[in-house]
């Protein structure tokens, strides 16, 4: 009997040991919130600075959000993220995009754009101690994610001071009548992007699509941008669109930085991306 109790002892001090965080790591929650942009409860991670719980201080605040087929804890799982984040003072939010593409779609119960924006911004502000001011609020994604950022980006310039998109995906919704892009989409994305934006052009494409979004942009203090891209990246308009971006921010006079690089579409790729975005915020923050 004293060696089984001695065997649970045991048991329950490696238990402890496995969900504690370790000094100079960062503490990684799976926290959810009811929506009513969404009818349900949608999860999210939220990754915590090393002596989070030790302290009373507030910290700047990176949404990360996923690209399409994927979910709120792709970016801890399938990258260094954790890694790349010791010893920072940031805390990073990863919201769950369901395929919704970042966008309030033909359904009524799918505000994705409001779920992130007008709930979930908000009720990380109240549950964790963030700076609650567009200085120390920034937003990144891949893919789909990246369009996500970067239309967020333009569309909130009030919200977010960095928006960086990582193998965006701006060719949606603009590119939607192209048949030879189309008849590259499996049945499953051409149903996500069509719920998104609707099944032909429309007042949902305009409000959504990052040109007429960015033409119609009016601040002093927009965003700054980071559009990164692999050369080799298996869908080529994306590529062109990073490019088509960037020059619309050029002529509008936003600062950006642009970076086309060997790399694919790929989890390397943005595995490389998001170290270096978090090498500017680092120095960003700074300031």
């Amino acid at each position: 009997m004293r060696e089984q109790d001695n065997d649970m002892r045991t048991i329950l001090i490696l238990i402890v040991l496995l969900v504690r965080p370790l000094d100079g790591q960062v503490t990684v929650r799976v926290d959810s919130i009811p929506s009513a942009a969404l009818g349900r409860t949608v999860p999210f991670t939220v990754i915590l600075p090393d002596g989070y719980r030790k302290s009373d201080e507030r910290y700047p605040t990176l949404y990360l959000l996923h690209g399409y087929g994927g979910d709120h804890t792709n970016w801890s799982k399938l990258t260094g993220l954790l890694r790349y984040l010791s010893g920072d003072r940031l805390i990073v939010v990863c919201p769950d995009g369901n395929n919704g593409w970042y966008t309030n779609g033909t359904d009524s119960s799918a505000r994705n754009e409001d779920h992130l924006v007008q709930e979930l911004i908000p009720a990380v502000d109240r549950s964790y101690r963030t700076v609650r001011a567009k200085h120390e609020r920034s937003v990144a994604g891949l893919s789909m994610g990246g369009y996500g950022a970067v239309k967020l980006g333009v569309k909130y310039p009030s919200l977010f001071s960095f928006a960086a998109g990582l193998s965006p995906a701006l060719q949606f919704p603009s590119d939607m009548d192209d048949s030879v892009i189309t008849a590259r989409w499996s049945p499953a994305l051409r149903n996500s992007v069509r719920t998104a934006f609707g099944l032909s052009e429309n007042r949902r494409w305009t409000e959504n699509d990052v040109y007429p979004l960015l033409e119609r942009m009016n601040t002093s203090e927009p965003p700054y941008f980071y559009l990164s891209v692999g050369s080799s990246d298996a869908f080529s308009e994306i590529v062109l669109h990073t490019h088509r971006f960037a020059a619309a921010l050029r002529k509008k006079g936003i600062p950006f930085e642009l970076h086309e690089m060997p790399g694919r579409h790929d989890w390397k790729f943005w595995d490389r991306e998001i170290a270096a975005v978090l090498s500017i915020l680092r120095t960003r923050h700074q300031r």
